[in-house]
């Protein structure tokens, strides 16, 4: 397995993460998207939160929208990406909605999106909790994702910064968590990064929350 050193690229980390996600047996990747709703579910629950940013996953990816249901069900305000303009066209700035089970539509390669009204990158500001999707990450909350970089554009759009998702300025939220939604296979001791790059607070895995020593002594990639 690559390292996090210097030459060990974030396209290789990747790379091999789809290769694995993609080897995985159904019966597996369902009982782990089962475990990631329970957990995600319960975790949520026990921060109090009452508006939580989630991704939408595609094929592939931990399922999310059974878990964005159950919340949303639960009463709690559910915000998620929306990556076109309802006619097909990518947007470059982050946008997001709010979750209806009742009201998706197919997005950009296969990501559902919410059909409704489009809130734009600010909207961020309103969450208690963040989950995002991501690859990997490792033990100092650095994220491999898919290489779009829209999550690190939303987060840093909305006041946070590369440490651990804590905000800037006088946001409505001084604090508000960002959770990567991973297998624990997938937390790893070390993974290239940049120093743009935002870390994220814990990973969550199908059993539990893994909180990450977001470490302000981590080196960057060069």
């Amino acid at each position: 397995m690559p390292d996090g050193r210097p030459g060990s690229s974030k396209a290789t980390w990747r790379d091999l993460g789809r290769a694995r996600r993609a080897a995985l047996s159904d019966r597996e990747q369902d009982r782990r998207d089962r475990g990631w709703e329970r957990t995600g579910f319960r975790e949520v629950r026990r921060t109090g939160a009452g508006t939580v940013a989630l991704y939408l996953s595609r094929p592939g990816e931990p399922a999310t929208v059974g878990l964005a249901a159950r919340l949303a069900g639960a009463g709690l305000t559910v915000l998620a990406p929306v990556l076109t303009d309802g006619a097909g066209h990518g947007i470059h700035d982050p946008a997001w909605a709010r979750f209806d089970a009742d009201r998706l539509r197919d997005g950009l390669w296969g990501i559902p999106e919410p059909d409704g009204p489009v809130l734009g990158p600010d909207a961020l500001i309103r969450a208690d909790l963040v989950i995002c999707s991501a690859i990997w990450v490792d033990r100092n909350g650095h994220r491999v994702g898919t290489g779009g970089g829209w999550y690190d554009r939303a987060l840093a759009g909305s006041g946070y910064r590369s440490g651990g998702g804590h905000r800037l300025d006088s946001g409505r939220h001084p604090v508000a968590p960002v959770w990567a939604m991973v297998d624990e296979s997938e937390v790893v001791p070390a993974l290239p990064h940049d120093r743009w790059d935002i870390r994220v607070d814990a990973a969550l895995t199908p059993s539990g929350l893994l909180p990450l020593a977001v470490s302000e002594a981590a080196t960057p990639a060069e």
